[in-house]
């Protein structure tokens, strides 16, 4: 492993580089059609393993509050100490031993690819990475066509009805949906052997019985708050200052609020749009699950504090009105002093508000410690679909290889997107971290430095990874934002409601929980 540097200790490199993954919102948007009609098992065989052992079900409503541990989260249990300090040795470290297989006559794959143009940092490191697997593999021509997240469900389901449709797909957050409806297969031990999995310390997904592995992930991400620091240098104020719990952060936020004729001008904390999130994340704050395998946990008094203390947001601090402008756009045009959101909107800042002087902060506690939030992992980017079929197959596959061993591909689609990478070796973050650290002016490249080192601080004290967290989750945490933040519903009529549809859920759907969940 040329290059690669061993650093002084775990503890400290814990501390720095825990972080969680997924850019949540953006795969899961509107309603989940049906499930699509399963396909024909693929020809290649995946590997054996042993099947993950049951999760133990809480039989309590409300979970106790010991199950959830504020530390190692399982992010922090696979980073190591291992560095590579340039892209080169990098490169040596996770190209080492690759041999692609070329095919002996042109082949034509479709790729279904994320939304946007090259403006966009992330749409930019993804073409980027198959920009150069077409250079290494001439023979192999690919087309990418962007999917909308609005659309992506409903043109999945409906391609592999028809069986007919992208040979690789975006994971985006679906790593368990996507196997459970036979859209994608299985990594075989040809493709990635066990032991580059294990070298490289890669956090392995098979959520269904099989016990197959159908995805691995090896980046990290979660949310913070994002500080307007014109708006904080106007008030004579600093991040410093911001305080660690909610209460006194949110009397702290009515300093920076605005009103003219009684029409607020100014939000101290931008929320709209983002707040059923936050319920999630305030949730686990308090030590509490929002689901096991069977049974949902909404209707508790924990999820009472949360959307009790959401409203008073609202009406008792008065530091948001449910008729300002959405979290980004509020914070985007300078008029929101805070905003809170997952990391992966350094990238649309940068897309579409370039001139905001934004800076991470750490999110307040109830008790001014952790946990701090709810995090998530990503993996490699492309998975191969089930409708990959003759030459396209082994082609698909190389495409897929071929990333998992692009460094440069793994740092920047991970970067662009508010995350970490989290396999072995990554970056030097430590030094990384202590370069933007004192930067007075920095780009939007260095922000996204500076908010990884804050995710780092909130990892030290503990963020909680469940698992699968995808549509019929959001729409939940919506459907119940909706009905107690927008139309006045009484919380515990609402919570009624929603932990009968969510058990329906749960009781019909296999969905990947982890041990944590």
């Amino acid at each position: 492993m040329s290059g690669a540097k061993v650093r002084l200790s775990r503890r400290r490199m814990l501390k720095l580089v825990g972080i969680g993954a997924g850019a949540v919102a953006l795969g899961a948007c509107g309603a989940t059609p049906a499930a699509p009609t399963a396909t024909s098992a693929p020809e290649i065989q995946p590997t054996n393993t042993p099947v993950p052992a049951a999760v133990e079900e809480p039989t309590a409503t409300s979970a106790p509050a010991e199950t959830i541990p504020a530390t190692p989260t399982p992010a922090a249990e696979v980073i190591t100490d291992v560095v590579a300090d340039t892209v080169e040795a990098g490169q040596a470290a996770y190209g080492g031993g690759y041999e692609p297989k070329h095919a002996q006559t042109e082949v034509a794959l479709l790729v279904w690819g994320i939304p946007g143009d090259e403006t966009d940092p992330w749409v930019r490191a993804m073409r980027s990475g198959v920009r150069r697997f077409g250079e290494a593999y001439p023979e192999i021509k690919v087309t990418w066509e962007p999917i909308a997240w609005t659309d992506l469900s409903t043109k999945v389901n409906a391609a592999v009805a028809a069986k007919q449709g992208p040979d690789i797909l975006f994971e985006a957050d679906k790593e368990g949906e996507y196997p459970r409806n036979r859209v994608v297969r299985p990594i075989t031990e040809e493709v990635l052997p066990a032991d580059f999995i294990a070298k490289h310390r890669f956090y392995e997904v098979r959520p269904l019985d099989d016990g197959y592995l159908y995805w691995v992930h090896c980046a990290v991400m979660a949310p913070h708050l994002f500080a307007n620091k014109a708006l904080l240098d106007e008030a004579g104020v600093s991040v410093a200052d911001v305080p660690a719990t909610w209460n006194e952060f949110c009397v702290f936020a009515q300093e920076l609020t605005k009103f003219e004729n009684d029409q607020m001008v100014q939000a101290g904390f931008g929320i709209n749009g983002y707040a059923s999130l936050m319920w999630d994340d305030l949730m686990y704050q308090q030590k509490a699950h929002i689901y096991s395998p069977k049974k949902s946990f909404v209707n508790t008094p924990e999820s009472v504090n949360a959307w009790q203390f959401i409203l008073d947001i609202y009406d008792q601090y008065k530091i948001n009105d449910r008729n300002f402008l959405d979290y980004q756009e509020g914070f985007g045009t300078g008029k929101a002093a805070f905003m809170y959101c997952w990391t992966w909107i350094t990238f649309s800042l940068e897309a579409n508000y370039p001139d905001v002087e934004w800076v991470p902060v750490m999110i307040p506690t109830f008790t001014g410690e952790g946990p701090y939030a709810r995090f998530d992992y990503d993996g490699p980017g492309w998975m191969v679909t089930t409708l990959a079929e003759g030459d396209r197959l082994p082609a698909a596959w190389e495409l897929f290889k071929f990333h998992v061993h692009d460094y440069q591909y793994l740092v920047e689609r991970s970067h662009s997107t508010g995350m970490m990478l989290s396999s072995e070796p990554h970056p030097n973050y430590d030094k990384m971290f202590a370069e933007v650290q004192e930067i007075e002016d920095p780009s939007q490249e260095q922000r996204r430095m500076q908010s990884l080192a804050v995710l780092a601080k909130q990892f030290e004290g503990g963020m909680v990874f469940p698992g699968e967290f995808t549509d019929p989750f959001y729409r939940m945490l919506n459907g119940m934002h909706d009905g107690i933040v927008l139309n006045d519903r009484p919380i515990a009529e609402v919570l009624a409601d929603y932990e009968q549809q969510f058990d329906e859920i749960l009781a019909t759907t296999n969905f990947w929980i982890t041990p944590e969940a």
